[in-house]
């Protein structure tokens, strides 16, 4: 029965493949690859560099709540970003294996394990907490421009729920309630050979500290923020690399739509299949056609994957390497 249960990732992705090929095919393959090869190099690269500033403003973020003064740099934070996106997304773990992968990153280069953790959960929970912000705005945005959209009302409820289980986040972290990541604090720990400092009693006080300093974490939930308008940013450049005039305004609520859809995937390695078919989807509110809707999130895959590839290779090399110092040692 486990055994079915760990196919069932490889099951979902290979469906969601399947997906984009329906839809390539059925929007015309030949319409999708005239307008993602009018995408100039400029264009592209653009878009590349719109991601890769995203990137450092959420290592920025994570770094607001990292405690360790002496350590834990923000260009660490924001390379172990790069590998905890880079691997939730792109290989056969779930996004909280990357989220564990990325704070193995940060304990490699000297961050005390009960410091690594407590950092991350707070970093994943503010980022959760502006995402419900952004999502709230492109709603708005949307009861606007399409008040009689079906998605209106699906959204605004899961929005609602979304909302509690925030509230809940923050709760299970504070007392008692920190012992629901003893499983999270062992993988770990137990990879880094860090077993003693990741006792809960450290984590604790870990995620105690952080959370009694509000001034970073309002902070830090600002900066997520903004980094989310900068996904919408990085859409609207998307979109005029491909000849659509979009608003940023109408940028932000298909970006906003888009991921509040996703997070309903999150069990499907790199959403694959739900996002081609979210954006086609939104494309049609905005009168996007649906080839070009479609060519933008494979453009946006094409994104992800020159930038993702070179952090999986780097960092399998950085893990390799510390596995043949310890053979030697």
């Amino acid at each position: 029965m486990s055994q079915k249960l760990k196919l069932l990732p490889a099951g979902f992705a290979l469906s969601g493949i399947v997906v984009i090929t329906a839809l390539v095919i059925y929007f015309g393959a030949g319409d999708v690859l005239r307008v993602l090869t009018s995408v100039s190099r400029s264009g592209f690269g653009a878009y590349i560099l719109a991601q890769l500033g995203i990137l450092a403003g959420l290592g920025l973020c994570w770094r607001m709540l990292l405690r360790s003064r002496h350590r834990g740099s923000y260009l660490l934070c924001t390379w172990g970003r790069a590998v905890r996106d880079a691997t939730g997304e792109f290989l056969p773990f779930s996004q909280v294996g990357g989220f564990v992968l990325g704070a193995r990153v940060v304990t490699l280069h000297g961050v005390s394990t009960a410091d690594a953790i407590a950092s991350t959960l707070g970093d994943v929970t503010t980022e959760f907490l502006a995402q419900l912000v952004f999502i709230g705005i492109g709603l708005a945005i949307l009861s606007r421009k399409a008040p009689g959209s079906e998605l209106l009302m699906p959204v605004a409820i899961g929005l609602c729920v979304a909302v509690v289980l925030g509230v809940a986040l923050i709760l299970a972290q504070r007392g008692s309630g920190a012992k629901i990541f003893r499983a999270l604090a062992l993988k770990i720990a137990g990879a880094t050979g860090e077993g003693a400092a990741a006792g809960i009693s450290k984590l604790q006080e870990a995620l105690d500290i952080m959370y009694g300093e509000r001034g970073r974490l309002a902070l830090s939930a600002m900066f997520h923020l903004f980094c989310w308008f900068g996904t919408a940013t990085a859409s609207y450049i998307g979109f005029h690399a491909l000849g659509i005039p979009l608003s940023f305004a109408d940028a932000i609520c298909v970006e906003a739509m888009l991921h509040a859809i996703m997070a309903l995937a999150f069990f499907i390695p790199g959403r694959a299949g739900i996002q081609e078919a979210a954006y086609t989807a939104l494309g049609g509110i905005f009168g996007v056609p649906p080839d070009v809707a479609l060519s933008l999130s494979l453009l946006r895959r094409a994104r992800d994957f020159v930038i993702a590839v070179p952090v999986l290779v780097i960092w399998q090399g950085l893990e390799a390497k510390k596995l043949k110092l310890k053979a030697t040692v």
